[in-house]
């Protein structure tokens, strides 16, 4: 049954996720245009829209829409045919969730493409080679690893963020009046912890790794074995984050909805 849930949320996201995608294709093209044209201030100012247009377009709406689904299969009219099927809770959160990363992935890389389709020429691209490597030369760091490891950080951040208002909607809807507002409320709240989770749990690291500690000192150099390291625990307790999130929200979901 966990199979037919997310194929119906797929085919949700496909339906309202594609205009965004071609949008942003779209976006990507003109911006690519419009750098190509005369520098002036009018022009700047346009581009820069243009070029938000396009980054937004895909990830921002990503994120809204996996919320919108949410609430509307678990808690609006469509929550009455949702919780009638022979589904668990579980399985009912479980479809969101692996939804959203399906589109949370594909949004990703729509964005590198278009990113790719603003801004490649061999030009920007040996500068763009040029810099990385030169921070990764400096901290002795594979070149390739470490834009595959930003790339990941990114994604579990922005990812985390969404787990996050989940859990708001879940606690937001318990109430009786107010439940979009105390929705976003416990959403930035559980980010906000999440977040200062992550770093306190670096900071225990830090306690027992000299290395991780330096990161918490001013007056110690930026060296390449802790830099290493936040990489590798960022990755680490973000997974955690949304690991222990999850479970919190089917715990939560599993309490009761109250539907409107």
């Amino acid at each position: 049954m966990l199979g037919k849930l997310l194929k119906y949320d797929l085919k949700y996201m496909i339906k309202n996720m594609s205009i965004f995608y071609i949008l942003a294709i779209f976006f990507a093209v003109l911006t690519r245009i419009l750098y190509s044209l005369e520098t002036s201030v009018i022009l700047n100012i346009i581009t820069s829209i243009s070029l938000g247009c396009m980054i937004s377009s895909v990830i921002i709406n990503t994120m809204m829409r996996s919320w919108v689904r949410f609430k509307d299969s678990v808690y609006k009219d469509e929550s009455y045919l949702t919780h009638t099927l022979p589904v668990s809770k579980n399985d009912i959160y479980n479809s969101k969730f692996l939804e959203t990363l399906i589109f949370f992935v594909i949004s990703f890389i729509v964005v590198l493409v278009c990113l790719f389709i603003t801004f490649y020429s061999k030009e920007n691209w040996l500068i763009i080679k040029t810099y990385v490597n030169t921070i990764t030369t400096g901290l002795e760091f594979n070149t390739l690893l470490f834009v595959i490891c930003a790339i990941v950080i990114v994604f579990l951040e922005l990812y985390n963020a969404i787990n996050c208002g989940f859990l708001g909607l879940i606690l937001g809807y318990k109430k009786n009046n107010n439940k979009t507002a105390f929705s976003v409320l416990f959403g930035f709240i559980a980010y906000l912890v999440s977040q200062s989770i992550v770093l306190f749990l670096v900071f225990v690291v830090g306690l027992f790794d000299e290395s991780v500690m330096m990161l918490f000192r001013n007056n110690v150099a930026f060296d390449t074995g802790s830099f290493k390291m936040l990489i590798l625990l960022s990755i680490i307790f973000y997974i955690l984050s949304i690991t222990v999130m999850s479970i919190i929200c089917k715990k939560e979901l599993n309490k009761g909805v109250n539907i409107e």
